[in-house]
């Protein structure tokens, strides 16, 4: 019972990450940026490559942070470099 109870709690903090990053970009720069939604995934999935692939889950996670970052830099151009990208279409 308490492997269940910590195990939903380890997942309702990752999730609250998310929605932190949701809640952010929705209310207060007021534009609806969905790349915090693929950015998630991309990390996990990284991770997951990295660890399948026999590396370290240390190295996996610097990885996935890593991929995060790049995504991130990638959408801050498309933001306030490139002028012709609404801003709904840059989270994709």
């Amino acid at each position: 019972m308490l492997d269940l109870v910590i195990s939903t709690f380890a997942t309702g903090f990752l999730w609250s990450l998310l929605s932190i990053g949701v809640f952010i970009t929705y209310r207060i720069l007021d534009i609806a940026d969905l790349s915090v939604e693929g950015t998630y995934p991309l990390g996990a999935a990284v991770a997951a490559v990295c660890i399948a692939g026999g590396g370290s889950p240390l190295l996996a996670i610097a990885l996935a942070m890593l991929a995060g970052m790049i995504a991130g830099m990638v959408t801050g151009f498309t933001s306030y470099q490139v002028e012709k990208f609404q801003p709904f279409w840059q989270g994709f």
